[in-house]
């Protein structure tokens, strides 16, 4: 019998869990174990236990938003954070993994703080992670992508032999989730085997939609911030969170690890306001491109940032500037290189930052308006990082560079980056490919949604419907059926 078996095999029982539970989340708010957490455990008849987002302690969490079992990274937020352990954390690094150092740049709060004082409280979270995985042995993790305590609980979970997932959803078309076993989309595990072929159909009928524009991606646009009623519906909003950052200020220094807002001063606040504003004004008197031009051009859409798809699931292409310059610097002096800003971003595109943009050879910027779609119907060449542009390229056989791991990359026209110094050639090689056949792109279509099931769009501010909850229960208890059949396996093999 394989010891490293028989350990795997002890670490997934489930007569091992010290509290019953059939899912541990990690770090969900009290919004989404109410609307969804409570609902589904309740239609599906699961235990599940909650070891909740650390900007909460037991005297700030509200009891009446679950029933279920609750634990907190730290029972007091005030607690003195442990020394270092930089031993520790280095324990946790492995080949698929990011490293220490690209969790920490990766969180949009812990990037900003001082070094010291971040390596002590991943040290905090490590340790807890440790000792509550250990103790109650749950037979799944559903974790997330985002922050620090997302990237930890996943190298804990590893290291400790408890599986450990993240929901991901889909943006063509939206309302799917699926589910994944490290810290990209491309790790979607495949629930059911045959499922790839029973979705031939569906595919080329999302496919047609798609290609005839009845089905987009859907994004957040942020407000108009220069129309009066706007303004002033935003500046009575900043002054509720003004406010409520005043109630907590207690507390504010603890919660400096999980909430940027909890440093911000009044005088932050409006200096941050009449920036976003001075940038859209600024951006008004830009000269940028509204209509795909007639000339050959290779397309790339800006992310926003902070942002999972491009700070987690590809941390070393998170530097976008140097993005841009990597592929003006590629492409041939006969290609310009058009960039769009992203529609969501909008005000937090500075003069300055353009004027940067616009050096690099043959670079030209697009209106974060205009429409996506058409410029990628007219390019030779679309590359993106992660996101949906490289998505809806590949939908339409359009040449594609994808630098991050991206689940984009099974498409027949999508070719992923290995050394960036190949990227020139790389790019010589999609200039003069041939497009594929639109029955490989189905195919390819259908492997991409077959880890997907329907649920609801993930935007929690608005609660899912009792059809979608419905979705959630079939879909958590698929992947538990999963991990049970995992587990008579490995039984079977020890004995």
């Amino acid at each position: 019998m394989p010891n490293t078996v028989a350990l795997r095999l002890s670490k997934l029982s489930p007569r091992m869990r010290a509290d019953g539970c059939s899912i541990l989340t990690v770090g969900m708010t009290d919004r989404l174990i109410r609307d969804l957490w409570n609902r589904v455990a309740a239609r599906a008849n699961l235990c599940v236990s909650h070891l909740v987002h650390p900007t909460y302690d037991r005297i700030s969490w509200d009891t009446r938003t679950t029933s279920s079992r609750v634990y907190f990274v730290r029972e007091d937020l005030s607690a003195q954070l442990p020394t270092p352990d930089r031993a520790l954390l280095e324990s946790l690094e492995c080949e698929d993994l990011p490293t220490i150092h690209n969790m920490i740049l990766s969180d949009r709060v812990l990037a900003t703080l001082p070094y010291e004082e971040v390596l002590a409280y991943a040290t905090l979270l490590v340790q807890r992670f440790m000792c509550l995985f250990s103790e109650i042995r749950p037979p799944a993790i559903i974790g997330g992508f985002d922050g620090l305590h997302g990237s930890l609980a996943l190298a804990v979970a590893r290291k400790v032999g408890v599986p450990w997932f993240a929901m991901n959803f889909t943006t063509i078309p939206p309302g799917l989730v699926s589910c994944c076993d490290n810290l990209t989309p491309a790790s979607a595990l495949l629930l059911e085997p045959l499922r790839e072929q029973t979705l031939r159909s569906e595919a080329e009928r999302l496919l047609s939609e798609f290609e005839k524009g009845k089905t987009r991606a859907p994004a957040y646009l942020p407000p108009k911030l220069l129309q009066p009623a706007v303004a002033l519906r935003l500046v009575r909003s900043q002054l509720d969170s003004l406010l409520r950052v005043a109630k907590r200020r207690r507390l504010a220094r603890y919660r400096r690890y999980t909430d940027y807002r909890n440093s911000y001063t009044f005088g932050d606040l409006l200096r941050e306001a009449l920036r976003l504003r001075r940038n859209l004004w600024q951006l008004r008197r830009q000269v940028l491109i509204e209509q795909p031009p007639d000339e050959p051009f290779a397309f790339f859409g800006l992310h926003m940032q902070p942002e999972s798809s491009i700070d987690v699931f590809a941390h070393f292409f998170s530097n976008q500037v140097r993005v841009i310059e990597m592929i003006s610097r590629s492409l041939p002096p006969t290609r310009s290189l058009l960039v769009k800003l992203h529609k969501s971003d909008a005000p937090n595109y500075s003069t300055t930052y353009l004027a940067r943009l616009r050096r690099f050879p043959g670079v030209r910027i697009v209106a974060p308006h205009a429409d996506s779609v058409a410029f990628i119907r007219k390019a030779e060449l679309v590359v993106a990082i992660q996101g949906t542009i490289g998505l809806e390229a590949a939908l339409l056989g359009k040449p594609v560079i994808v630098f991050g791991d991206s689940p984009v990359k099974i498409f027949p026209s999508v070719s992923t980056l290995g050394s960036t110094v190949d990227l020139p050639k790389l790019v010589r090689r999609k200039l003069v490919e041939p497009l594929p056949h639109r029955a490989d792109i189905v195919a390819a279509f259908a492997k991409y949604l077959a880890p997907f099931y329907p649920a609801s769009h993930n935007d929690w501010h608005i609660a899912p419907t009792d059809a979608e909850i419905e979705g959630y229960v079939r879909f958590f208890r698929l992947l538990l059926a999963r991990l049970s059949c995992e587990e008579t396996s490995l039984r079977r093999i020890t004995r």
